[in-house]
């Protein structure tokens, strides 16, 4: 990792973008699938997708695999924000343990050696 910040900017952006794609993805499943909403929730969701690798070939100019993919890990929690706004899922102390132990792990595993 070079440590620049409009690289992890980059980085965390794209997991973003990605994380995205889950709740337009479960919204849809929920419209019937001939319906203009169920178009427009998949298509926002294969956008987002689309984004994603455009800006994840990018990423990997700056950063190596394992250390980019580390931080995916992001994604949990980007999960947890969209359950609780989107859909008023609630988070339990098993989620937030869990949590802990994934970033847990994603810090060790994209730390500079």
């Amino acid at each position: 990792m070079t440590g620049r910040v409009p690289e992890f900017l980059l980085l965390q952006g794209g997991y973003f973008v990605f994380s995205l794609s889950a709740p337009l993805l479960k919204s849809a499943s929920r419209l019937p699938t001939a319906s203009a909403g169920f178009a427009m929730r998949f298509t926002g969701a294969f956008a987002c997708l689309v984004l994603f690798a455009a800006v994840w070939q990018q990423v990997l100019r700056s950063y190596e695999l394992t250390k980019a993919y580390a931080w995916r890990g992001v994604l949990f929690l980007w999960t947890f924000l969209w359950s609780v706004l989107f859909f008023q899922e609630a988070i339990t102390a098993s989620n937030l343990a869990g949590a802990g132990i994934i970033v847990a792990g994603m810090m060790l595993a994209a730390r500079d050696d």
